[in-house]
């Protein structure tokens, strides 16, 4: 009996974790776009099909750990800043988005091409332990601002407030706490109670301001090209094949840090990446499709895992399909939709210390001489650099800077990558 609970429990939790992953996002971006409620209400049910079959696809076909896809910060980076610009400059929310739906199925298809052909592998001579461990912490920097201020920030009024940031506090602690427990089940269900108290704790003091939203009932089906059919042009064709080398780097990042914690038999790089590929071009293309942001494995999963201690792959893939079949049910969705975001930011950010040891690991898994110091000092001045440059800055210069300027993550890791190749060890 307890078995089974056990096991519930932690589908449970895998479900939480994936929907926390995936549930802000669709509301930035609907802000961002200026999309009306219904429209934001379809882009929430599209992420989250997204979300869990792309999930599903990777531990089935592709990497094969139980690593949570989520929407790629990365991508999001490029999202905001295009509306910003986009509308800036005139142009409607939808056309921008179909601008950005061209994008990502260029990326889509070079990485499914890359996994197809079975040659992702042959790029790993590119990432280091110095330029995987780059990424990942400007990886960290780039999300726990986002995070951070998602923790204390009022999701109604975008301010901070006392009651707000007071529970994401306790929230974060108690989850960050709960890890250290010399009990096992309180480790593994950290999370999870981390939310449903801070989700009580939003209710009790009547913090939410939500009503249920109005929904269809029963059944309904995603939209395809909900805003058009996808268009490209030069700017975001070469952002798109740059995103690739991006996109690898961060299925490098993930596999490396799951591999660190996931204990018994496992699968080599090469045949996990070289799987992830094939599955992220598979996801990339129902994403361009089902007019949403692309999603990635999430480096975080590992942080998760080390917080929990729970790696097996049954409540992990039982959790995707629950998250897709939910996504059919507009009431479900609406729902879902009231989990206060300072409570999920507050719980994500507290698996994000994990992510950041394992980052740190990487960049010293070899002495930091003048060569390696040079490098990871310039990546992070210039990619951090890069993201508190306001949009205003550069809105008339060329597609191709804005994309780049507007994006440290990208930014940096393109750095380390070419400084990487081009400074030779002595």
């Amino acid at each position: 009996m307890y078995a089974r609970f056990g096991w519930g429990l932690s589908v449970g939790q895998w479900f939480i974790f994936l929907l926390a992953n995936a549930l802000a996002l669709p509301i930035i971006l609907g802000q961002a776009f200026g999309l009306e409620g219904a429209e934001v209400a379809g882009l929430m049910q599209r992420t989250l099909l997204l979300v869990g079959l792309s999930s599903l696809v990777q531990i089935c076909i592709g990497h094969r750990y139980p690593v949570a896809d989520g929407p790629a910060g990365s991508w999001a980076i490029v999202f905001i800043v295009m509306a910003y610009i986009g509308r800036a400059q005139g142009h409607e929310g939808g056309e921008i988005l179909r601008l950005l739906a061209g994008g990502v199925l260029v990326a889509g298809g070079i990485m499914l091409v890359l996994g197809l052909a079975k040659q992702t592998h042959r790029l790993l001579f590119l990432f280091t332990p110095l330029v995987t461990g780059c990424f990942m912490l400007l990886l960290v920097i780039q999300l726990s601002g986002v995070f951070f201020r998602g923790m204390v920030t009022d999701p109604q009024t975008g301010l901070m407030t006392m009651p707000v940031a007071a529970i994401g506090l306790l929230v974060f602690i108690g989850v960050l706490l709960c890890s250290f427990s010399r009990y096992a089940i309180v480790r593994t269900y950290a999370v999870l109670m981390g939310i449903v108290v801070g989700w009580c704790a939003f209710a009790i003091f009547d913090l939410s301001g939500d009503a249920l939203p109005n929904t269809a009932s029963g059944i309904a089906l995603p939209s395809l090209f909900a805003f058009g059919l996808p268009k490209l042009d030069l700017g975001m064709l070469v952002v798109a094949v740059l995103f690739s080398l991006l996109l690898v780097s961060n299925q490098v990042a993930a596999i490396t840090a799951i591999s660190s914690v996931v204990k018994g038999e496992q699968p080599s790089m090469k045949d996990a990446l070289n799987g992830s590929s094939l599955a992220s071009g598979i996801s990339h293309v129902m994403a361009g499709g089902l007019s949403t942001i692309a999603v990635v494995p999430l480096p975080i999963t590992a942080g998760f895992i080390q917080l929990t201690n729970d790696q097996r792959r049954a409540p992990f893939m039982v959790a995707c399909i629950l998250l897709a079949g939910v996504s059919l049910f507009p009431a479900a969705v609406g729902f879902l939709s009231l989990l206060p975001a300072p409570v999920a930011n507050a719980a994500l950010l507290a698996a994000f210390i994990k992510l950041v040891m394992l980052a740190f690991q990487l960049l010293t898994k070899y002495p930091l001489d003048q060569r390696s110091g040079t490098i990871l000092g310039v990546t992070v001045l210039l990619g951090v650099g890069c993201m508190f440059l306001p949009p205003e800055l550069y809105r008339d210069w060329p597609g191709l800077a804005q994309y780049l300027l507007g994006n440290g993550l990208l930014t940096g890791t393109l750095i380390v990558l070419v400084m990487e190749q081009v400074w030779r060890k002595a």
